[in-house]
């Protein structure tokens, strides 16, 4: 009987390790297909109404149709995962809200929440760099800030700097 047992629980942990798998992949498919969507549209298509007669939002429409109808046999609720693709394009373009309890953020030390809620752990370095970066580019697309917006943004600069990263290599 121990034996069984033993056989079964290395069946488990084999099977619970191969759905993870699945998982991660998943993940890393729909953040590709994300910003793959974001390079071909350069506006906000994440933002966008499904009612939006523009040629743009009838282009996304037609995209959003094509994934969930190409989903629906795999996946409960295709319009859920389809919500989770704009999300994750909208991280991709802008990064995570910085401001605590906005969007799910707020996690203490290196710790983030994402769309799905699963919690992904990110050393100091990687958390200060990634949402310096969110800021400076923000900043960077503003018309006009205030001077102390203006301060702040060059200690952001210098903040950056200070962890290695060339300003003149950060895109928009």
């Amino acid at each position: 009987m121990q034996e069984n047992t033993l056989n079964l629980d290395q069946q488990i942990d084999n099977a619970r390790a191969k759905v993870i798998g699945q998982y991660e992949s998943t993940y890393g498919a729909n953040v590709d297909y994300a910003s793959l969507l974001n390079q071909k549209w350069e506006f906000d298509w994440f933002e966008l109404k499904h009612t939006d007669t523009s040629d743009e939002g009838k282009a996304v429409k037609a995209e959003g149709d094509r994934f969930r109808k190409g989903i629906k046999q795999w996946h409960s609720n295709p319009s859920t995962a389809w919500k989770q693709i704009r999300d994750h394009a909208r991280t991709a373009r802008y990064g995570k809200a910085v401001i605590e309890g906005a969007e799910g953020e707020g996690a203490e030390g290196g710790e983030a929440e994402g769309s799905d809620n699963a919690k992904h752990n990110r050393s100091p370095e990687l958390r200060n760099l990634e949402e310096l970066i969110v800021l400076f580019k923000f900043n960077r697309r503003q018309e006009s800030l205030s001077e102390e917006l203006k301060q702040c943004q060059a200690y952001i600069a210098k903040a950056l700097e200070s962890l290695g990263v060339d300003i003149g290599m950060i895109g928009d």
